[in-house]
This record gives structure tokens, sequence and C-alpha cells, in this order.
């Protein structure tokens, strides 16, 4: 008989999955040399939110995605802002969209204050696009890896170069609102 086949907890994959919305950690060296600062300053407002693991998390705000192309805008909301030296160094992360093509795919985000519907977009981040995975009622992307843009490497003032590779993203929304 085996008494210890309780005692082992089983993970299903509800457990396993990413909060919902978009979460990504931007680049973990970058956001711990900037808390490191005497100066350095993480905020998340406006809907973002800073996860327990020291990622950043923005809840979706609509869009959607076509499984069958594979293309599609998915839009969140949230400004997250880092900086340090003294406002020398400063970088936005305002209402940040995933905006997928058939091969390709990039996280854009908002120039300027969140709240402007007519904010110039760059895209900070890009990515070869994978298919979602469908595990329950939500499409799951799990640690997608990203790149610095050209753009992006502007928003860095040039601390990383294009392609630089930055953190992983995963992105988890309904599947009933994504079609």
């Amino acid at each position: 008989m085996n008494n210890h086949a309780d005692a082992v907890p089983v993970v299903g994959a509800q457990d396993l999955l990413p909060p919902e919305g978009l979460t990504w950690g931007v680049k973990r060296s970058f956001v711990k040399y900037l808390t490191s600062l005497p100066d350095g300053a993480v905020a998340a407002v406006e809907g973002a939110t800073v996860l327990e693991s020291g990622f950043f998390n923005f809840p979706s705000d609509g869009g959607g995605f076509d499984p069958a192309t594979g293309t599609g805008i998915l839009r969140f909301r949230g400004d997250v802002r880092l900086e340090g030296h003294f406002g020398m160094m400063f970088v936005q992360i305002a209402n940040p969209w995933i905006e997928f093509q058939p091969d390709a795919g990039a996280l854009t985000v908002a120039l300027g204050e969140p709240g402007d519907e007519g904010a110039e977009r760059i895209p900070l981040v890009t990515f070869d696009t994978v298919a979602p995975q469908v595990i329950g009622e939500s499409l799951v992307w799990q640690a997608v890896d990203t790149r610095l843009s050209r753009q992006g490497s502007d928003v860095f003032n040039h601390q990383y170069g294009t392609g630089q590779a930055m953190d992983p993203l995963s992105i988890r929304v309904p599947a009933a609102g994504s079609n």
C-alpha cells in the first residue's frame, strides 16, 4: 500500500497559467540595476502592477486575435516607469499592445501620456509568432522570447542595441473574446 500517494499535490494546467493579461519583466538586470541606485524608481500605475515575482502585469483592454490567420492586436492598459540617474535615465512602457502578423509580432507602446488615445505607437520589442495554447477558457502564450527593436533601442538610450534579448513575455486572454 502506498501511503504517500496523497502527499504530493497534483498540479493542473490551470495552476501553471500566467496571470491574466500581459506579463513581462522588461529586462530583469536593468530593473535590478535601477532599484540599486540611490535615486532609482520603478512605478506601475494606471492599471499596471508589479507582481510578487517582480514582473510587470498589464490587464487586458480589448482587441482580438484570429487563430486561423495568426494575426490580430491585443491591447493592454497601464503605465510602467523606470528611472534613475537624476532623471537622465527614463523608460516608460505605456498601454502596451501585442501586434501579431503571421510570422512576427511586436510589443508596441504609446509615446506620451497613457490616456492619450491618439498617441503615436512604436514597436519596443519584436518576437517570432507562435500559436497560442488553448487552456481552459484562455488563449495562452508562455515565455515568448523578445528582442529589442531599433525604436526600442532609442527608448533605452542605446544602452541596449537593436536585437538585444529582453525578457520573455507571457499573455493570457479569454479565448471567447479573442476571435
